[in-house]
């Protein structure tokens, strides 16, 4: 038997180098050549180039602590399935729905939607978080050197007999990161794009590939070292943490680009109440990428946006509750940096009542004011607030559990007005508020007063106006005002009409035309009668006036 070294002691040559990987195995109690040969190597006779290469004294004996270097080509490797080890929305492995905990063999495609995203956990415990909108291939997942009772997924056996392990992720489309494990492997993890190979033994890092701008790949470094190479063997670059790289579909050697520092998310809320969620990065003067997850790791992301400087984000269909925020700048040549990251609530439901009266920005007259609201289904009773400042610091009126869609009230002051409701579902919980609609309440016009204008002739009507405002009058017969004997509009609040050819009683009223458009009620009706002979007229000011309907 035999057991293979710690990580510090394995000087396997880095997969981009010249020379041949090397593996150091530690020869164990009861290890002996048959044993190795039938379950390590690729075959019997590959123990001559072993003992060769390690110059033994006597090929036929190996001792407890003897260290042995191998080459890589002379190990047997077996394949380990990796695990799907979360699924958020539409995920694929290859046509068929994926679930958590799905194993993985060399060769499937993980496919997600739009909001959709996986983590993948390889053989070393090694995770790949699979963005929204990504196509990925497991295209290598084995252990090398392994015995044949080796532990499952790879896990770390107490005698050191798991061996080493290698693996790679094709990346076709979207974007990954990788969370590699500081463990034994033949060759560092790596991510292959069509135009870049991303190699790393433990650090974590972030691969995007974008198959429809110039078949472009970036990869930043957030923890350890990354090796990053042209898919067509041209010169890479070493990428520390911190650092970012480039490459396409042309010509061009990849060159280590400091990452930009994280956004300042200060401004962005940190509650909504809208279904749709609407983000705008402040002081963004460049494109950003914006994700959000379920989740402060990120394992279950629901949606990932490239947004352009200045650009609203909008992100549809997330539940009421916890979520998380991740902003990071794109740089130069599509390389990302640092993330910003925020946790919101979301808190949109019950969705408010449809509001039916009064309309915004309504303009009506003080007194008793009537609002009306389409109940939501689920939630049908409603809270009513109103207010004079657009914010309801202080409202005026605050009314629970309206059950009937509608309310009424007496305000007597005019002046600016705000109400807003919010839906109740039957066990008590309360959604948000609506946006707040605004109305306009107006004084009511002033009683009219009426005499005999001086000249004899006629009759002098007065009453309080604005400037500006248009006046309508009106004098008629009867109280409905069906048969109007004089009528006009005027610039002033003050009407002269000569005396009635018929003596009698007649009634006056007036209402007044804004320069907004808005036009009054109708004054309270002045009653008078005329004489029936001479030059006279009998006055009868504000007797019991009689209120019309328009």
């Amino acid at each position: 038997m035999f057991a293979a070294a710690l990580p510090l002691a394995l000087p396997c040559t880095p997969a981009h180098a010249a020379d041949e990987a090397m593996l150091e195995f530690t020869v164990i109690r009861r290890d002996t050549l048959i044993h190795l040969s039938r379950s390590v190597l690729v075959s019997p006779s590959a123990w001559r180039e072993v003992a060769r290469i390690n110059k033994l004294p006597d090929p036929n004996l190996i001792l407890p602590g003897q260290v042995l270097r191998i080459p890589a080509r002379l190990m047997r490797s077996v394949p380990v399935p990796a695990t799907l080890v979360a699924v958020t929305g539409d995920v694929k492995v290859g046509s068929r729905p994926a679930a958590p905990n799905t194993p993985l063999v060399q060769g499937d495609t993980l496919q997600t939607g739009p909001n959709g995203s996986a983590v993948i956990e390889l053989a070393d415990r090694s995770r790949v978080q699979v963005a929204p909108s990504s196509l990925a291939e497991l295209a290598a997942t084995r252990r090398v050197g392994a015995r044949d009772a080796a532990p499952p997924n790879g896990a770390a056996s107490t005698d050191g007999s798991s061996g080493w392990f290698t693996g790679s992720l094709r990346l076709l489309r979207g974007s990954a990161e990788v969370f590699a494990t500081k463990v034994l492997r033949v060759k560092p993890l790596e991510v292959v794009t069509p135009t870049a190979v991303i190699g790393v033994r433990g650090t974590r890092y972030r691969v995007g590939f974008d198959e429809d701008s110039n078949r472009s790949t970036h990869s930043e470094v957030l923890e350890g070292k990354v090796h990053f190479d042209r898919a067509d063997g041209a010169s890479g670059a070493e990428l520390p943490a911190g650092f970012g790289a480039q490459a396409d579909a042309g010509a061009g050697v990849p060159v280590a680009t400091k990452m930009l520092a994280a956004p300042d998310l200060c401004g962005v809320p940190q509650r909504f109440e809208r279904p749709l969620v609407r983000l705008r990065i402040p002081e963004a003067n460049g494109p950003t990428r914006v994700q959000i997850a379920a989740d402060p790791g990120f394992d279950r992301m629901v949606s990932d946006q490239r947004a352009e400087a200045g650009a609203e984000v909008r992100v549809a269909d997330l539940a009421d509750g916890n979520w998380n925020l991740r902003v990071r700048r794109i740089g130069e040549r599509g390389i990302e940096g640092r993330d910003a990251t925020l946790a919101f609530v979301l808190k949109a439901r019950p969705e408010p009542p449809a509001y039916s009266a009064p309309r915004s920005d309504a303009k009506q007259p003080v007194g008793s004011i009537a609002f009306a609201w389409a109940r939501n289904a689920d939630a049908p009773n409603a809270r009513l607030q109103i207010a004079q400042d657009a914010e309801f610091g202080k409202p005026l009126l605050d009314q629970d559990d309206l059950a009937d869609g509608r309310a009424r009230t007496t305000i007597a002051e005019p002046g600016t007005y705000w109400w807003r409701l919010a839906s109740i579902r039957p066990d008590g919980d309360h959604g948000p508020f609506g946006d707040p609609q605004r109305f306009e309440l107006r004084a009511l016009p002033t009683p009219p007063t009426g005499s005999v204008a001086p000249d004899g002739g006629s009759l002098l009507f007065k009453w309080s106006g604005r400037p500006g405002d248009r006046q309508r009058v009106e004098l008629a017969r009867d109280p409905q005002f069906a048969d109007i004997v004089a009528s006009d509009e005027l610039e002033s609040p003050e009407w002269q009409p000569t005396l009635p050819a018929f003596g009698g009683r007649y009634y006056f009223r007036y209402r007044s035309v804004e320069s907004d458009g808005y036009i009054s009620p109708y004054s309270e009706t002045l009653m008078i009668d005329a004489p029936r002979s001479g030059g006279w007229l009998l006055l009868l000011p504000l007797l019991p006036l009689l209120p019309l309907l328009l």
